[in-house]
């Protein structure tokens, strides 16, 4: 009996460890590690801009208005007014007319055509007179100059006016000699006459007669324009050269050049 006993415990214990041997296993669960030396407990400053390394605004350009260039102050040369005039012309119309009217006395030359103003300076063209006295060609250009007068007023001045048809090539605008000064270039005129004075603000220093070519064709001259010096070296004076209508005395053509007097003693 006891053998019974032995051999039913056997079969138990065999069946018991073969059920253990299915039985799956459970899976051992993986737990990570934390390194708690690694962990932060208080959150990083945020950095903020200092004032040096803020970037700078950029300013809004403030728009520049170019200024007026102020107009030299009266030339010690010029052929127009050559003394204060009651009134100084304010326009370059104002001072062409005026030159016109001084030169022509009134009667022997056009009106001068409206000027062509380039900021300071100013061109307008004289024309001749016909028979019937209507404007035709051209007799002169006027070149005009806006100055500063001392008492701060603008005005306009003829500088010089120069003809096509009496060109002067010496002397050179500043100097003209008391015994004699040589006058040298090409022109035209009514039988090829040519008139060549010298005056100052005092009045006519010297006149010749030079002869260039005729039928608006210009052939050289050269003449010695005696005339007498003032008292004082250096002063202003004007060499004018032109020439008359045949018709009726009218101007012709024109060439007025600022010089300084030299004494040739």
């Amino acid at each position: 009996m006891i053998s019974r006993i032995w051999a039913g415990l056997l079969v138990v214990a065999l069946v018991t460890a073969g059920c253990g041997d299915d039985a799956d296993e459970p899976e051992a669960a993986i737990v990570e590690t934390v390194d708690l030396d690694k962990v932060p407990t208080v959150a990083p400053p945020i950095e903020l801009p200092t004032p040096n390394s803020m970037p700078t605004p950029t300013a809004t350009p403030t728009p520049t208005v170019p200024s007026e260039p102020t107009p030299p102050p009266l030339p010690e040369l010029l052929v127009w007014p050559t003394e204060p005039p009651l009134e100084w012309p304010r326009t370059p119309d104002e001072a062409a007319a005026g030159l016109a009217q001084q030169v022509a006395r009134g009667e022997r030359a056009a009106v001068p055509r409206p000027a062509v103003q380039s900021e300071m300076t100013a061109t307008a063209e004289l024309p001749r007179l016909a028979e019937d006295g209507s404007p035709f060609g051209l007799a002169t250009t006027i070149y005009m100059q806006q100055v500063q007068l001392d008492d701060g007023t603008l005005a306009w001045v003829v500088i010089s006016a120069q003809s096509d048809d009496i060109v002067v090539e010496f002397p050179a605008v500043g100097e003209l000699l008391a015994d004699g000064t040589l006058v040298r270039g090409e022109g035209n005129g009514f039988e090829g006459t040519i008139v060549f004075q010298v005056e100052d603000q005092d009045g006519l220093l010297g006149l010749a007669l030079a002869q260039g070519g005729a039928l608006g064709q210009n052939l050289p001259f050269e003449i010695s324009l005696p005339f007498d010096q003032r008292p004082a070296s250096g002063d202003w004076a004007t060499l004018t050269g032109y020439t008359d209508s045949a018709v009726d005395g009218s101007l012709s053509s024109l060439t007025m050049l600022p010089m300084r007097l030299v004494d040739g003693s």
